[in-house]
């Protein structure tokens, strides 16, 4: 059976939630209160699990009248179904899902995982899927008889040829095999082992870009043109687990808490459960972008993942304008419940806005733990809010 042609999935990052792979893509709503749902929709997606049965976890783990829609593109199967404010079209071969009220500009490509959304747009490719090499061994192919020979055998020789003798003749050129003539036999040349190996110098990196001349020599940063393993960031761990319980309105939140992170509701007595991590919060940038921390984030005019960093954090590039914030200014990383702040070496700094306290300048290279709450000030003009949702 020829390979089904894959499919291209384009969103728009919002205040929902989408999960999808292969055909199967689901895209809930703000209004989804059930923050392990996606985390059990991801694992039916990316299983044979029936449809029928996702629709049924869809319908058991939603509250009544909650946004959400399901789209099973499955070549001969094809089927939508929308709950609540979500919104589906069609324009020809390419499906469209929406949640809320608005679709914020610009789209990402995306080939499957858990992401923070409001819309996307699927379409199947016009490219077959490559198929895979086939890994059956191949039987040797037994080799057929020789033909018998097509005139009468030779079952003797005959006696005129045996009393037949051999001219005695020798070419004058050729000494006599009898008599030794001093000289060694000759052989075929051989070849020598190489004694040596030849090392070749590593190329030298590529220049920095032209016209980059404000590099401080401390800012992290990767030459456009260096090599590097091509790291896809769905291909990364998203099964990193926290220690944590559920509040009654069941929001995750860390064990070691009376109230709720998110509501601020008392827990109630329970064992502590190991669990996926939520996303930890959302980061407020003063164009009104919302960035969701469900993993490391870097901010700068040109961002850069650190070359030996095993993590494929979001890139947030800030406009050109804001020549006084570095290439890669502010590293953000997660580390269980924590979210921790690094300035990463930039020419002006990084400033900590606590409420109730003086600011505080934090020192490049360190890490600090950023509370929700609390600002952090990119060369005091470019203010970032950390809050939890």
């Amino acid at each position: 059976m020829p390979p089904s042609p894959a499919l291209v999935a384009r969103y728009a990052p919002g205040a929902g939630v989408l999960v999808g792979a292969g055909h199967r893509w689901v895209l809930l709503g703000a209004d989804v209160v059930d923050l392990a749902l996606p985390h059990r929709l991801w694992e039916s997606l990316a299983s044979p699990t029936p449809t029928e049965q996702v629709l049924a976890d869809l319908e058991a783990g939603t509250p009544p009248g909650a946004s959400w829609a399901l789209a099973d593109l499955t070549p001969g199967a094809e089927r939508v179904v929308t709950r609540g404010g979500a919104r589906a079209g069609t324009a020809g071969r390419r499906h469209s899902l929406s949640v809320g009220d608005a679709t914020p500009p610009g789209t990402r490509p995306l080939t499957g995982g858990v992401v923070d959304a409001c819309a996307v747009e699927l379409e199947p490719s016009s490219a077959p899927a490559p198929r895979a090499p086939s890994t059956r061994p191949t039987a040797a192919r037994p080799t057929p008889p020789a033909p018998p020979p097509s005139g009468p055998l030779i079952d003797g020789i005959p006696p005129e040829i045996l009393a037949a003798g051999a001219p005695d003749r020798r070419p004058t050129d050729a000494p006599d095999p009898g008599v030794p003539t001093g000289d060694p036999p000759a052989t075929p040349p051989r070849r020598e082992a190489p004694t040596h190996t030849v090392r070749r110098a590593p190329a030298a990196p590529d220049p920095a870009p032209p016209g980059d001349s404000d590099h401080d020599g401390h800012t992290t940063f990767r030459p456009g043109g260096s090599a590097g393993p091509a790291v896809d960031h769905l291909t990364q761990s998203t099964r990193e687990t926290v220690l944590a319980v559920h509040c009654p309105e069941g929001h995750v939140t860390p064990a070691a808490t009376a109230s709720c992170r998110v509501c601020h509701v008392a827990v109630p007595p329970q064992e502590p459960q190991r669990l996926p991590r939520p996303r930890l919060g959302v980061l407020h940038l003063p164009d009104g972008t919302q960035v969701p921390l469900d993993r490391g984030v870097v901010i700068g005019r040109q961002p850069a993942a650190a070359p030996a960093s095993e993590d494929w954090p979001q890139l947030v590039r800030l406009p050109p304008d804001h020549t006084y914030v570095s290439r890669s200014h502010l590293l953000v990383e997660l580390d269980g419940w924590l979210v921790l702040a690094t300035d990463l070496g930039s020419r002006s700094g990084t400033t900590l806005r606590a409420p109730g306290r003086p600011p505080e300048r934090i020192r490049a290279g360190e890490r600090y733990v950023w509370e929700p709450g609390q600002v952090l000030d990119l060369a005091d003009g470019y203010e970032i809010l950390y809050s939890v949702t």
